[in-house]
């Protein structure tokens, strides 16, 4: 009996329907002439343990960090328990499983944690296809981002600051983005610069080539020379001291990348990047486009042969030079990587029921699979450099279009190559040419503050992550291999800062909020690695080269861990804030970290870091505590403190009760931090240490 096991239910449908001779079953499909069943995972079935089910209830500063010997795993919340129970089933008769994840590592991952949580021990194979889900969890990600989310929550809640806040290898880099664009608008300050434009005969207008040193930042910012080089150049005669012609090709821009993809939606639709996935992946759902969480652009030359087919499908009517045997420089299988480039499948997409978004990105889509065949844009561009008597220099450009080609269907926005500015007309020159300056005049410009980042401005930022790394060194080795997330999560880490509110839209931007402001700023004082875009652009490469088997996980890990080790105890330690902090001995746990806070209504009290008993307040001491309150003393509320256990054996100091996530009982001493489970005979006794845990 061979099991396969796919990413999700509708890849395990397409894989059985080839198989043939298929039967649903509760939870897999059966195939019985084939021997063969074929079942599914919903991503990740299976999630990491939550550091608080590895200390055994909430994880205070006295933990930290967390990192575990032996890593955990158990089901995430809905149908997942009874999806890992039906793969736990169908092992039992299993003499070989297929893993049919994805084609690259988060794929290998999902479908290899459910055969180990089950303890698989028998054949496994692995199907390698190009179309399949993915998402990015990863154990560094845990160590990290929940440890350090904890250690800065425990120092912000000490000082007074009330909530919780997170930390994460992708969130917290991108929030930084989003924060110093606000800071360059914010302390951008307008410049007024000047250039001189010299009309010359045959309606040509020339640029002042303007010296280095007159310049300041790339801009002449003085007026008055300006003026005098206007005056010099006015009514002289200029000679032609270079003139060139070049003819040139544009061939078609690649096939969408998901990132290219949400990043034109955004400019041409408005589409926010959530909304251009969700639309991308009702257009797979529905087999009309190809699988959407993509990040190389390039195209099987063996899916070459299926174009004319496809591009009758889509509809080509009135499109002139269309050749569906042009083969454009994106059909290059060696460099298709575990996705190809997204397009049209050859399903009518009029047959199927979409919506509307949907119709509008498969617009694009469709347009960009169709000028893969047409014809190339040919130009001519043209330049000529003028020398006035004065011997000031001018230059003068211009680019000709001789063929539009595939640019009848836009060529622009995709911003597919630098074209040559045209300045006017140009006509062909000779070498030794004069030609007079009938005028010349100034161009006043000022310069403009960047502008607010969008969902598709902001996603190209997070994948050219290069672009805003000043280190040399690392910024040549991120340029063609990094970015911030990958092509899967790009669009929900920005969802993420929202939901936190640590961004929020205002129509198509993005703005840091004051909160998430805030967090960056924290960060950047006490460890600023963990805003640096560089430092988690590189994570991302090391888990690229373990996949590759260039490098070795243990050494990576190793490595993880003894970061977040120093990132926990800093975040810990550091001074965060300006606040001043009290604390005082917890008169119900013995503990040392009783902290004074100010209720929603003004009023002062105190509550404990360790067993959170709350307190009145004594003249700026705990006094009564609120559940000790007779009714009509103010407060009459039930703290969510733990009930008090017995006395410590060690240090002689009460214990507090509570429970762990699973709702066990244990109790946990403020004093020396003993932990202990109840008596199995008398739960009001201390019974077995937690380290004697079997």
């Amino acid at each position: 009996m061979r099991i396969i096991i796919a990413e999700k239910p509708s890849v395990a449908q397409a894989v059985a329907g080839v198989l043939g001779g298929s039967k649903k079953a509760d939870g897999y499909i059966d195939c019985p002439s084939l021997k063969t069943r074929v079942t599914w995972c919903f991503g990740h079935l299976l999630e990491q343990a939550k550091p608080e089910d590895y200390v055994g209830g909430r994880v205070d500063s006295k933990h930290l960090p967390v990192i575990p010997d032996r890593w955990q795993l158990q089901p995430r919340d809905g149908g997942a328990g009874k999806q890992v129970k039906v793969i736990r089933d169908l092992l039992k008769d299993a003499t070989e499983v297929v893993n049919a994840g994805d084609a690259d590592r988060e794929g290998q991952l999902l479908v290899d944690e459910v055969l180990l949580y089950l303890g698989w021990k028998g054949k496994t194979s692995r199907l390698w296809l190009s179309s399949l889900d993915d998402e990015s969890v990863q154990r560094a990600d845990w160590l990290m981002g929940m440890n350090c989310s904890i250690a800065l929550s425990r120092n912000l809640q000490a000082a007074g600051v009330q909530g919780a806040w997170s930390v994460g290898r992708v969130q917290t880099p991108t929030l930084a983005l989003l924060v110093d664009r606000k800071r360059e608008i914010d302390h951008f300050k307008p410049r007024d610069h000047y250039q001189v434009e010299a009309a010359l005969e045959g309606d040509t207008r020339a640029l002042w080539q303007i010296p280095e040193d007159l310049l300041v930042d790339g801009l002449l910012l003085d007026k008055a020379a300006a003026e005098a080089v206007a005056k010099a150049v006015q009514g002289q005669k200029a000679v032609v001291e270079k003139f060139t012609r070049k003819t040139g090709e544009r061939a078609a821009p690649l096939p969408y990348t998901l990132g290219a993809l949400q990043k034109a939606a955004s400019s041409r639709l408005g589409l926010s990047a959530k909304d251009t996935l969700a639309a991308a992946q009702e257009l797979y759902e529905a087999k009309v486009a190809t699988y959407p969480r993509t990040d190389c652009p390039y195209l099987p030359v063996e899916m070459h042969g299926a174009a004319a087919a496809i591009l009758n499908a889509i509809g080509t009517e009135g499109i002139a030079g269309l050749d569906p045997t042009r083969k454009h420089a994106a059909w290059n299988s060696g460099k298709v990587e575990a996705h190809h480039g997204l397009i049209p499948t050859g399903q009518n997409p009029d047959a199927a029921s979409l919506s509307v978004d949907a119709k509008r990105v498969f617009d694009l889509i469709r347009e960009s699979y169709i000028r893969l065949f047409m014809p190339p844009e040919k130009f001519e561009t043209r330049e000529a450099i003028f020398v006035f008597p004065s011997g000031e220099r001018f230059r003068a450009a211009a680019r000709i279009v001789l063929e539009p080609g595939w640019t009848k269907l836009g060529g622009q926005e995709e911003g597919e190559g630098e074209l040559v500015e045209a300045v006017g007309k140009l006509p062909i020159l000779a070498e030794g040419q004069v030609l007079t300056c009938s005028a010349a005049q100034i161009l006043s410009k000022r310069t403009t503050p960047p502008k607010p980042y969008t969902d598709g401005t902001l996603i190209a930022a997070m994948t050219g992550v290069h672009k805003l790394v000043t280190d040399p060194k690392l910024k040549a080795r991120l340029k063609e291999t990094s970015g911030l997330g990958t092509e899967a999560t790009r669009a929900s880490m920005i969802e993420v800062l929202i939901t936190r509110e640590y961004a929020e839209r205002r129509k198509k931007e993005i703005h840091p909020t004051d909160r998430g402001v805030q967090l960056i700023d924290m960060l950047r004082k006490v460890a600023p690695d963990l805003a640096d875009p560089g430092t988690t652009a590189l994570q991302e490469d090391a888990l690229a080269d373990i996949a590759a088997g260039r490098a070795p996980l243990a050494a990576f890990m190793q490595a993880q861990a003894d970061a977040t080790r120093e990132f926990s105890r800093t975040l810990l330690e550091g001074k965060l804030t300006d606040a001043q902090l009290v604390m005082h001995a917890c008169p119900a746990c013995g503990g040392a970290r009783c902290v004074q806070r100010i209720s929603k209504t003004g009023g002062t009290y105190h509550r404990c870091l360790d067993c959170e008993a709350a307190f009145g307040d004594d003249g700026g001491k705990p006094g009564k505590r609120f559940e000790d309150k007779p009714a009509g003393e103010g407060g009459g509320k039930t703290s969510r403190a733990a009930a008090i256990g017995p006395e410590c054996p060690s240090c002689k100091k009460l214990t507090f009760k509570s429970e762990t996530k699973t709702g066990k009982a244990y109790y946990r001493c403020g004093g020396c931090k003993g932990v202990w489970w109840p008596d199995r005979k008398d739960e009001g006794k201390l019974g077995a240490k937690w380290e004697e845990r079997k």
